[in-house]
């Protein structure tokens, strides 16, 4: 577990630096198309400019512009392995804490209700049994897979939500929102 936890982690750090030599090429894309839009819309539509200068423009069409799935799914990803062995864990913690309160039934007991058949088997009578019983304790793993896809769901949902919570709107509104949120300081003069 430790190995493939280790391996994993190393996947998700060479994903990282991937991602962060592809976001400084893209920074420095939309670091020239920043430049362009605002010269633009200086002639263009000086009104909705006004107050901004160049860093601060670049710093609004960076937000809006730059590609943000890339990030949340590294992210989550790397939660995916970090909630991996805390998933187990916990999954393993439940199943203890149900058998101490008598919430799981036992192995001998779910044994009589697995059906094999003697004439498709040659085992013998006892044999037939312990195979019983090791099919009933692998009737656990069915509540492992489906406790980790739900940890791994709720994760998603949780990445999700913020993603959606977070967007950047149109350019324009993100202009606007930007100036009401920080209006620049108005020198007067004679102070």
């Amino acid at each position: 577990m430790i190995t493939f936890l280790a391996i994993a982690a190393g996947m998700v750090g060479l994903l990282a630096l991937a991602y962060w030599r592809w976001s400084m090429r893209v920074n420095e894309e939309i670091r020239e198309g920043a430049l362009h839009a605002f010269k633009a819309l200086q002639n263009s539509d000086p009104a909705i400019v006004a107050g901004y200068d160049a860093a601060r423009f670049e710093t609004v069409y960076r937000r809006v512009h730059f590609p943000r799935f890339p990030k949340y799914a590294l992210a989550c990803v790397a939660a995916f392995i970090m909630s991996f062995p805390l998933a187990l864990g916990a999954l393993s913690g439940a199943a203890v804490l149900a058998e101490r309160i008598g919430l799981t039934a036992e192995p001998a007991e779910l044994a009589r209700y697995v059906p094999i058949d003697g004439w498709r088997t040659s085992a013998t009578a006892a044999e037939r049994e312990e195979m019983a019983l090791v099919l009933a304790q692998n009737f656990s793993g069915f509540y492992y897979f489906f406790g980790v896809i739900g940890a791994w769901l709720a994760i998603v949902a949780i990445f999700m939500r913020r993603y959606h919570l977070r967007r950047p709107g149109y350019m324009r509104d993100e202009l606007i929102r930007q100036r009401d949120a920080h209006p620049p300081e108005v020198v007067h003069e004679g102070a």
